[in-house]
């Protein structure tokens, strides 16, 4: 499992595409078990949810995950009117979204 910090506007821009190549890269290497810590985002766009839907889509098509930590109230609304809120497991402690994934099975399930 892997907590992936992010900083900043997720908006039209460089930042989705950082972030969908930073998981695909991640994919390529194993790792199976993605989170996004979203403490320091102030602001997303509908190009930063396709960003993220995009990472969560290439993530399960190998059987991994994605979740979201730390949302803040002006994201979480997003997620909610976008009806996302049924698609991401989203948690407020990062204990919580860590014994989310359960216990490791085997070192191919990073």
């Amino acid at each position: 499992m892997l907590v992936l910090d992010l900083h900043g506007k997720l908006a039209g821009g460089d930042g989705d595409l950082l972030i969908r190549d930073t998981v695909r890269r991640l994919v390529t290497q194993g790792t199976l078990k993605v989170v996004l810590n979203f403490s320091d985002v102030p602001y997303m766009d509908s190009v930063g949810v396709s960003a993220i839907v995009r990472s969560h889509l290439a993530l399960r098509q190998v059987g991994g995950q994605l979740k979201l930590l730390h949302l803040p109230r002006r994201i979480a609304v997003l997620f909610a009117v976008t009806g996302l809120t049924a698609v991401f497991e989203m948690f407020e402690r990062e204990s919580d979204v860590i014994a989310s994934f359960g216990s490791p099975q085997s070192t191919s399930d990073r």
